[in-house]
């Protein structure tokens, strides 16, 4: 059971601040998901004397598999006070994305910490795959030994106390969610080892299950609480790792 304890108390220095991140992006790219691809018309009422065009082959929002037909991508900037910027297919003249400022700074903090989706990391999709599929492996091999201790522990020795006590009791408490979200995020990039995955994911991920589905406001509601109760108890996780390792190493 020590090893166990100290493999946990390791596994939060390593992934509770993943943890941290991953609850907090998911709150903001609930209400900002990432552009996609999707062909339109250029919007009327340009100001041609403000645009500036640049031929590029992908960018942080244009980095997916989708947009390979098109490329290279002709990236318009409409320099207007939204900070419109289009992106128009070379192979077939089609406008594919258009984004403004505002969504990609918000995608920054959501989609991009989320996923660990930097252009230059992305492009090299089986190398970006393969560190998704780890991570998030580790990630719920690690929740699941904490919930095994914290059952354990449950009744036996001495009480815990202040941050150690609300971490144990709030851990417990949001466990199932915590599990089967962490777990969701592997089987989002699983290849065919669990069947049906997309829709497993869509269930756990994204709490895409009646009532639920049927309720966009309690589903939401449903989703920011339960990321918040995650960030919270990430956070609380991360002071009390760090502060044993500290304390052992002093």
């Amino acid at each position: 059971m020590r090893v166990l304890a100290i493999l946990h108390r390791w596994w939060g220095v390593l992934f509770c601040l993943f943890f941290a991140m991953w609850f907090a992006s998911g709150i903001v790219m609930h209400f900002v998901p990432f552009p996609t691809r999707h062909e339109q018309t250029l919007p009327s009422g340009m100001d041609m004397s403000r645009v500036t065009a640049e031929q590029i082959d992908y960018d942080q929002w244009t980095v997916a598999g989708n947009f390979d037909s098109d490329r290279p991508l002709n990236r318009i900037a409409l320099n207007d006070a939204a900070g419109t910027e289009i992106y128009v297919s070379a192979t077939s003249g089609r406008v594919v994305l258009i984004t403004t400022r505002n969504e990609r700074l918000l995608n920054y903090a959501g989609s991009v910490a989320h996923w660990l989706y930097p252009a230059e990391l992305r492009h090299h999709e089986r190398a970006w795959s393969w560190l998704m599929w780890s991570l998030s492996l580790l990630a719920a091999i690690g929740a699941a030994l904490g919930v095994f201790l914290g059952l354990v522990r449950l009744g036996t020795g001495p009480a815990y106390r202040g941050l150690q006590r609300w971490h144990h009791i709030s851990g417990l408490i949001v466990a199932p969610f915590l599990l089967s979200w962490i777990f969701s995020g592997f089987l989002s990039m699983d290849d065919g080892l669990f069947g049906h995955s997309d829709e497993l994911f869509l269930v756990m991920h994204t709490l895409d299950f009646p009532p639920l589905a049927s309720h966009p406001l309690l589903r939401t509601g449903a989703i920011v609480g339960l990321c918040g109760c995650g960030l919270a108890f990430s956070l609380t996780g991360t002071v009390l790792a760090w502060r044993r390792v500290t304390n052992r190493a002093i």
